[in-house]
Protein backbone atom coordinates (compact mmCIF):
# COMPACT_ATOMS: atom_id res chain seq x y z
CA UNK A 1 0.00 0.00 0.00
CA UNK A 2 3.03 2.14 0.40
CA UNK A 3 4.53 1.76 -3.15
CA UNK A 4 0.64 2.74 -4.26
CA UNK A 5 0.47 5.86 -2.46
CA UNK A 6 3.94 6.97 -3.16
CA UNK A 7 3.32 6.58 -6.44
CA UNK A 8 0.24 8.66 -6.59
CA UNK A 9 2.59 11.03 -4.58
CA UNK A 10 4.75 11.74 -7.53
CA UNK A 11 2.09 11.71 -10.02
CA UNK A 12 0.70 14.70 -8.28
CA UNK A 13 3.75 16.23 -7.69
CA UNK A 14 4.40 16.23 -11.25
CA UNK A 15 0.93 17.68 -12.09
CA UNK A 16 1.88 20.39 -9.43
CA UNK A 17 5.06 21.15 -11.11
CA UNK A 18 3.59 21.18 -14.82
CA UNK A 19 0.94 23.74 -13.41
CA UNK A 20 3.84 25.59 -11.46
CA UNK A 21 5.54 25.63 -14.73
CA UNK A 22 2.01 27.22 -16.83
CA UNK A 23 2.04 29.81 -13.95
CA UNK A 24 5.29 31.08 -14.25
CA UNK A 25 4.95 31.66 -18.31
CA UNK A 26 1.63 33.06 -17.82
CA UNK A 27 3.11 35.61 -15.11
CA UNK A 28 6.05 36.09 -17.95
CA UNK A 29 3.55 36.66 -20.61
CA UNK A 30 1.92 39.03 -17.94
CA UNK A 31 4.65 41.19 -18.03
CA UNK A 32 5.41 41.28 -21.23
CA UNK A 33 1.60 41.93 -21.94
CA UNK A 34 2.04 45.26 -19.81
CA UNK A 35 5.27 46.20 -21.03
CA UNK A 36 3.29 46.02 -24.37
CA UNK A 37 0.70 48.31 -23.82
CA UNK A 38 2.44 50.94 -22.01
CA UNK A 39 4.70 50.37 -25.36
CA UNK A 40 1.27 51.31 -26.99
CA UNK A 41 0.79 54.64 -25.18
CA UNK A 42 3.60 56.14 -27.36
CA UNK A 43 2.72 57.95 -30.07
CA UNK A 44 6.17 56.57 -32.19
CA UNK A 45 5.41 52.85 -30.99
CA UNK A 46 2.02 52.75 -31.71
CA UNK A 47 1.15 50.64 -34.29
CA UNK A 48 -0.18 48.01 -36.23
CA UNK A 49 2.45 45.38 -35.26
CA UNK A 50 2.12 46.48 -31.08
CA UNK A 51 -1.39 45.93 -31.20
CA UNK A 52 -1.39 42.45 -32.89
CA UNK A 53 1.07 41.52 -30.06
CA UNK A 54 -1.02 43.34 -27.34
CA UNK A 55 -3.93 40.82 -28.77
CA UNK A 56 -1.85 37.80 -28.55
CA UNK A 57 -0.82 38.29 -25.93
CA UNK A 58 -4.00 38.78 -24.31
CA UNK A 59 -5.03 35.85 -25.97
CA UNK A 60 -2.16 33.87 -24.58
CA UNK A 61 -2.88 35.03 -20.70
CA UNK A 62 -6.68 33.87 -21.13
CA UNK A 63 -5.71 29.91 -22.29
CA UNK A 64 -3.08 29.54 -20.07
CA UNK A 65 -5.25 30.82 -17.32
CA UNK A 66 -7.96 28.26 -18.29
CA UNK A 67 -5.19 25.41 -18.52
CA UNK A 68 -3.96 26.33 -14.97
CA UNK A 69 -7.58 26.45 -13.76
CA UNK A 70 -8.52 23.22 -15.44
CA UNK A 71 -5.74 21.50 -14.00
CA UNK A 72 -6.76 22.68 -10.62
CA UNK A 73 -9.86 20.88 -11.28
CA UNK A 74 -8.42 17.81 -12.39
CA UNK A 75 -5.84 17.65 -9.53
CA UNK A 76 -8.69 18.25 -6.80
CA UNK A 77 -10.58 15.43 -8.02
CA UNK A 78 -7.39 13.44 -8.71
CA UNK A 79 -6.99 13.52 -4.78
CA UNK A 80 -10.56 13.27 -4.11
CA UNK A 81 -10.04 9.50 -6.08
CA UNK A 82 -7.10 8.36 -4.50
CA UNK A 83 -8.63 9.36 -1.11
CA UNK A 84 -11.61 7.51 -2.18
CA UNK A 85 -9.59 4.57 -3.00
CA UNK A 86 -7.66 4.69 0.08
CA UNK A 87 -10.71 4.56 2.50
CA UNK A 88 -12.29 1.43 0.60
CA UNK A 89 -9.15 -0.05 0.64
CA UNK A 90 -8.80 0.17 4.38
CA UNK A 91 -12.44 -0.58 5.03
CA UNK A 92 -11.58 -3.86 3.06
CA UNK A 93 -8.58 -4.55 5.09
CA UNK A 94 -10.39 -3.74 8.41
CA UNK A 95 -13.23 -6.22 7.68
CA UNK A 96 -10.86 -8.74 6.41
CA UNK A 97 -9.15 -8.57 9.54
CA UNK A 98 -11.77 -8.61 11.82
CA UNK A 99 -12.97 -11.90 10.32
CA UNK A 100 -16.30 -10.05 8.20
Amino acid sequence: MDKLNQEEATTLGRFIGDLLNLAHWLFTIAVSNGLLWLASLLPILSGPVISILLKLALWACIILGGFIIAGNILAYYYVLGCERNNLDRFIKQAKKESGK
